[in-house]
C-alpha cells in the first residue's frame, strides 16, 4: 500500500511517511513502514494463523520448563533500519519485555529479541519480503535467530543465526516435517515442523 490517510486533514497525502502515520492507519490489517512507505500485509489464511498460534504454544511451553526469563508474543512491532516491521513470532527479553510495558514504547528494539518467526504466505507480496529483505533488516538490528516457517509443499523451517561480531545471518538449518529441528536458542526446543498444523 503506497497511500496512508490522514485523520487530522481528512485528506491523502503521498509520503513518504513517518511512524505518527503508521499509528493512523485502521486497525483492519497489518502494516509496516519501510523506508518512509506504509505496506500492508496480506491477510493471513487460517493455514498461516494456525501455524502461528502452534508455534506460539509450543514456544510458550519451552519457555515455562525453562524456567527462563523470555516473553512469546506475536506480532510484535520491531525497529529496524528501515522502519517498523512485524514479525509474526518473537521471543523477547523478559527484562526488556517489562520495560517496554513501563515505559509504553511503541516498538521494541532488535537487540531485545532473541528470536523473530515469519510465516511465508506463498505468492504474495510479502513472501519475496520474508525471505530476501527482513533477513538482512533482522540481521542488522541484532536480532539473534530469524526463521522462516514455509507451509508449502509440506511444512519446513529455515533458520538463520547471527554470529558474534557480524551483521548479515548465514543459514544455519533447513528442516522439513518429518524431522527435527532442534535448538537451545533462545530456548531448548525440539519440534517437527509437521506440528505446525497439527489439530
Amino acid at each position: 500500500m503506497s497511500v496512508a490517510y490522514d485523520d487530522r486533514e481528512h485528506s491523502y497525502h503521498h509520503g513518504p511517511y513517518t511512524i505518527a502515520d503508521l499509528d493512523r492507519m485502521p486497525r483492519d490489517a497489518r502494516y509496516e513502514l519501510v523506508d518512509g512507505w506504509i505496506v500492508m500485509s496480506p491477510w493471513p489464511s487460517i493455514r498461516h494463523d494456525h501455524a502461528v498460534r502452534n508455534l506460539r504454544t509450543r514456544l510458550d511451553a519451552a519457555v515455562a520448563r525453562a524456567g527462563a526469563d523470555l516473553y512469546v508474543n506475536g506480532p510484535v512491532d520491531v525497529f529496524t533500519s528501515t522502519g517498523i516491521r512485524v514479525p509474526d513470532v518473537a521471543v523477547v527479553d523478559g527484562r526488556a519485555a517489562r520495560r517496554a510495558v513501563e515505559r509504553d514504547e511503541r516498538a521494541y528494539q532488535g537487540v531485545d529479541l532473541l528470536l523473530v518467526v515469519e510465516v511465508v504466505s506463498r505468492e504474495s507480496a510479502s513472501e519475496r519480503t520474508d525471505r530476501y529483505e527482513k533477513p538482512s533488516e533482522y540481521a542488522k538490528a541484532g536480532i539473534a535467530q530469524y526463521w522462516v516457517v514455509d507451509l508449502e509443499p509440506k511444512p519446513n523451517v529455515t533458520v538463520w543465526a547471527l554470529m558474534p561480531g557480524h551483521d548479515v545471518y548465514p543459514q544455519v538449518d533447513r528442516v522439513f516435517a518429518g524431522d527435527l529441528l532442534k535448538t537451545d536458542v533462545p530456548v531448548e526446543l525440539s519440534i517437527d515442523p509437521a506440528v505446525l498444523l497439527s489439530v
